[in-house]
């Protein structure tokens, strides 16, 4: 299972890693974030599928539509 700790360990890219953090509640960046998860799968799609697995982008959609995005 995928979480946004074990996502964030596969990349150190600032865009991706901002647009993940802006996912968790309380999170300075979620703050000013429209649509914060739907985001995070827009930039975590953007990246080759040998650095973020196609299975964590899926999730990152599936997050995105659980919570409304």
């Amino acid at each position: 299972m995928w979480t946004i700790d074990k996502i964030c360990e596969l990349t150190n890219k600032p865009s991706l890693l901002n647009a993940l953090h802006a996912c968790r509640d309380g999170h300075p960046l979620n703050k000013t974030a429209d649509r914060p998860w739907r985001n995070a799968h827009f930039v975590a799609m953007q990246q080759p599928s040998y650095v973020i697995p196609t299975d964590a982008c899926d999730w990152l959609l599936s997050q995105s539509r659980a919570r409304g995005e």
